[in-house]
């Protein structure tokens, strides 16, 4: 710690963390009635996912020891990996909605299935799930002269959310609202049919 923390009485942030090292250890002195009690949280929250048995334990483990999901210090691993596995899951199913499953017959005969995105003008999931450069300078370029909804999609491209967003381009939430509104309305004028794939 340097002496400006020392003075100020914080703790960098790493300090608050555990570090991929301290999880695995914690994982390693997992009781028999803790691995039992994290599978049947997982279980139970695997409902209306795509998520195979195991799949949503592993997931979250690994977002844990690759620091995708870093644990407080003063938060029980079990309780970290169950909010983990919830969240996950959470995700899965709103990702699981807003595709529609359509099928096709081919011209060979062979049924094909289509995957559609229902929700098309909604840019802030779009940059999030796709991260594609090509949609970031589409979306970038229908803003021209309009700087602080430029900065809102860039800080939505680097994957920054609700309050973190706000604070770094520093707009308060009306601000933001309005800035999605006009990101929304130049989106549907320049892309009817939805944004490029």
């Amino acid at each position: 710690m340097s002496d400006s923390e020392v003075v100020s009485g914080t703790e960098p942030q790493d300090m608050k963390r555990l570090a991929p090292e301290k999880v695995l250890e914690k994982l390693d002195s997992l009781s028999a009635d803790d691995k039992i009690r994290l599978r049947l949280i997982e279980r139970r929250r695997c409902a209306g996912t795509d998520f195979q048995q195991g799949q949503l334990y592993s997931e979250a483990v690994c977002r844990a020891l690759i620091g995708k999901r870093r644990c407080p210090v003063d938060v029980p691993l079990i309780a970290f990996l169950a909010q983990t596995m919830r969240s996950l899951a959470s995700h899965r199913r709103t990702q699981m909605k807003r595709e529609q499953s359509l099928t096709k017959v081919s011209r060979g005969g062979e049924v094909m299935e289509l995957q559609v995105a229902t929700n098309q003008h909604n840019p802030e999931a779009a940059l999030i799930e796709q991260e594609d450069t090509g949609i970031v300078a589409a979306i970038y370029g229908c803003l021209e002269g309009d700087d602080e909804a430029q900065l809102v999609i860039m800080a939505i491209a680097d994957g920054k959310k609700g309050k973190e967003l706000r604070d770094e381009i520093g707009i308060d939430q009306a601000a933001y609202d309005y800035a999605m509104r006009r990101i929304k309305k130049a989106l549907k004028k320049k892309f009817p049919e939805g944004l490029p794939s």
